[in-house]
């Protein structure tokens, strides 16, 4: 007589199962929590200023210089350009900004040959032009808009209202557009040399053109 053995199957585990499930289902899900709430999200910008998006053209600007004469905007080609603006004349916050941007520069050394300077004037209409000193605008290029459509034009463009604070330095890139304005009230001096230094090694093989 054969004795025969029955065996109870094994009720298998469901853990693997789970596991294989929560893989491919917690990317989407944490990606569906984090779009619900986009501050949860780290700040991956590293830059202190803030981007102008789009960038706007400052090339359609019609400015003068000084003497009268119109702007050339060709001398702005493969430059980056820091921009203080003033209306009427460049007065004590004017002639500070002036002076950060000059030290802005400097201190980027060589490459402070790839940025040069641009101080945007809007006098009142017949009001004649006031400049600083010209120790204050070694080097520096002046744009004035003459009449209340080009004054018009230059605040849209840079799209601010607190002129008289002076507070504002502007970023124009080598393709004449405004990509990038800081708060000189709110950044330090290094705070924008660093954001300049990462702009300059980023265009470092930048090609404009015409």
């Amino acid at each position: 007589m054969t004795n025969t053995m029955e065996t109870t199957p094994r009720k298998r585990s469901l853990v693997p199962l789970i596991l294989l499930v929560a893989v491919f289902a917690l990317p989407p899900l944490v990606g569906w929590i984090l779009f619900l709430n986009p501050q949860w999200l780290p700040d991956r910008h590293s830059n202190n200023g803030l981007l102008v998006q789009p960038p706007r053209t400052a090339e359609a600007l019609r400015l003068f210089t000084p003497r009268g004469e119109p702007l050339d905007w060709n001398e702005f080609k493969d430059a980056w350009s820091l921009v203080v603006a003033s209306r009427e004349e460049c007065g004590t916050p004017c002639k500070e900004r002036l002076l950060q941007v000059s030290q802005i520069r400097r201190a980027l050394g060589a490459e402070r040959q790839r940025v040069q300077r641009l101080l945007i004037l809007l006098p009142k209409a017949g009001q004649p032009v006031s400049l600083p000193s010209l120790t204050e605008l070694e080097g520096v290029l002046v744009g004035v808009a003459v009449n209340d459509e080009d004054r018009s034009r230059v605040e849209s463009l840079l799209d601010f209202t607190d002129w008289a604070s002076g507070n504002k330095i502007f970023v124009i890139d080598p393709y004449r557009n405004l990509m990038m304005v800081h708060d000189a009230d709110r950044l330090t001096s290094k705070e924008i040399l660093k954001d300049m230094e990462k702009l300059l090694k980023a265009s470092k093989n930048w090609v404009t053109g015409e």
